[in-house]
């Protein structure tokens, strides 16, 4: 079963793109299988959106190989020290952070099909969803049959829609659009699409909170655009 790891990462000012080229170097390139796991993607947000300076890294995992990474950093019989050493000579570039693993539902593309697909975006739309206990599953269908076709029309490329483990009250979606525009035109139609503003609505009737992000791939991100 593949699972993903979602790093959120409060950066040093200026340094998103220094932090995320320096966690390439130990070794797992962009879209290139490193060990168990691939790169799925490294972003940061758009300064307006909020949640700056801030870098994200998705990385595609089994529960095996996540299980593998962990012991690598607590067990001391296992330790990795390539990850201690860059653990080390990287802290200036960061100032803490928050981890998530995700599963993905099952229309969700895992990062094979991504590349094979063609799914790019020069701007990404990232959300973080709180929701009453025992209701994540429920939204997570309707957002893939409700939500998804009518943002399709909009030029949306689902990157994955996921629960959060051990987050039982959590969920994650993220978009790509490979235009700027394609985005703008989304967001003004939630008010006069009616097929959008019935999801919107229903959304804000489902939702406790949302943090929604707009991201911009790094440099070296497999599912980026870069002009």
């Amino acid at each position: 079963m593949k699972i993903y790891l979602h790093e959120m990462i409060r950066t040093v000012p200026g340094r998103e793109e220094d932090y995320m080229n320096s966690v390439l170097s130990v070794g797992q390139g962009p879209g290139r299988r490193a060990g168990r796991h691939w790169c799925l993607g490294q972003f940061r947000p758009a300064d307006t959106s909020g949640g700056f300076p801030s870098a994200i890294n998705m990385w595609e995992h089994t529960w095996e190989s996540q299980a593998q990474a962990l012991a690598g950093q607590f067990l001391a019989k296992e330790r990795n020290s390539a990850m201690e050493e860059w653990w080390q000579r990287n802290v200036d570039l960061r100032r803490g952070g928050d981890d998530r693993w995700l599963v993905p539902t099952d229309y969700s593309p895992d990062v094979a099909a991504l590349l094979e697909g063609g799914v790019r975006g020069r701007v990404f739309w990232h959300e973080i969803l709180w929701m009453p206990m025992g209701t994540v599953d429920a939204y997570l269908e309707a957002l893939g049959e409700r939500f998804l076709p009518a943002a399709k029309r909009f030029g949306a490329q689902l990157i994955g829609a996921y629960r959060v483990a051990l987050r039982p009250r959590q969920a994650l979606m993220m978009l790509a659009f490979q235009e700027w525009d394609h985005l703008a035109r989304l967001l003004e139609a939630r008010e006069s699409d009616p097929e959008l503003r019935d999801w919107f609505a229903e959304r804000e009737a489902r939702l406790q909170n949302v943090e929604e992000l707009i991201l911009l791939p790094s440099r070296m991100s497999p599912l980026g655009i870069r002009d």
